[in-house]
């Protein structure tokens, strides 16, 4: 059975078990948070080793919701690697300057041999206005890929999870972001989720199969502006070649939108 869980730092903690729409198979959902005073600081400095969005609020704590996903690694393992202190949010304050230290999870997990893969991403409520200073340490081109497919697998699966992630320009510095047009869309037999796609990025064609078709009519696709991110995390998705990825975005509402270029830095897209 293929397990989906996120946890976030609490001082209590909840199981809840919920549906993945595209497997039926549960999923859960587990929260921590942890919250820093600011009293006394005149600065905060937040070291990053995970994705992260930072969000701007009125009250004058740093509160850190930590979210960790693993689509192989069962509750039980999990709650064990947890405490441990894996995922543990640390801060530390010296000459007027709070420092919040994010866990750099970069070593890899074996049980019996056996390599488990987590995701750890971060939302992080700040005082509005307080003078901030992020450090971020991004991983390797093909892992800052890597993060942002996971990133397009929850947001497109509708998984209710709290942290949607932001496409911070300083943790995905190193993807090769390219603009690109649709030009065919096509559904898929035996499912009103994805959709087969060909896009053209310059003199190039790429095989795309999204899970987006019950976001956009079929007919209003072709011809539409995206942004495509090559890969080869997953080659063939419903038995059809995958050679990338169209990314979307969550609105406001919660629905999902395309990305454009216009969404994303220029320095995104040059190369």
């Amino acid at each position: 059975m293929k397990y989906i869980l996120i946890l976030a730092f609490f001082w209590a903690t909840t199981l809840v078990a919920q549906k993945n729409p595209d497997t039926e198979e549960d999923t859960y959902l587990t929260e921590y948070v942890k919250s820093f005073s600011v009293r006394s600081s005149d600065t905060i400095v937040i070291q990053m080793h995970i994705p992260y969005e930072i969000v701007d609020w009125d009250r004058d704590i740093v509160r850190v919701f930590t979210q960790i996903e693993s689509f192989s690694m069962p509750d039980d393992i999990l709650r064990v690697v947890a405490r441990s202190g894996r995922y543990r949010v640390k801060g530390s304050k010296k000459d007027k300057i709070l420092e919040i230290n994010l866990p750099k999870v970069d070593d890899k997990i074996k049980v019996q041999g056996i390599p488990l893969v987590d995701e750890v991403v971060a939302k992080i409520y700040v005082p509005d206005g307080f003078p901030l200073k992020v450090i971020c340490t991004s991983k390797t081109p093909e892992e800052q890929v890597e993060d942002l497919w996971l990133q397009q697998e929850i947001l497109t699966r509708k998984l209710n999870f709290p942290i949607k992630r932001a496409i911070n320009a300083d943790y995905y510095y190193d993807v090769n972001f390219e603009e690109a047009t649709i030009l065919a869309a096509e559904s898929i037999k035996g499912t009103n989720r994805f959709l087969a796609l060909k896009v053209q990025v310059g003199t190039q064609q790429y095989s795309v199969v999204s899970r987006i078709g019950k976001f956009y009519d079929i007919a209003s696709l072709v011809g539409q502006s995206v942004v495509f991110v090559k890969h080869d995390q997953k080659e063939e998705i419903r038995s059809l070649p995958n050679q990338g990825m169209v990314l979307v975005r969550e609105t406001e509402e919660g629905a999902l939108k395309l990305v454009t270029k216009i969404d994303l830095p220029d320095f995104f897209f040059i190369n």
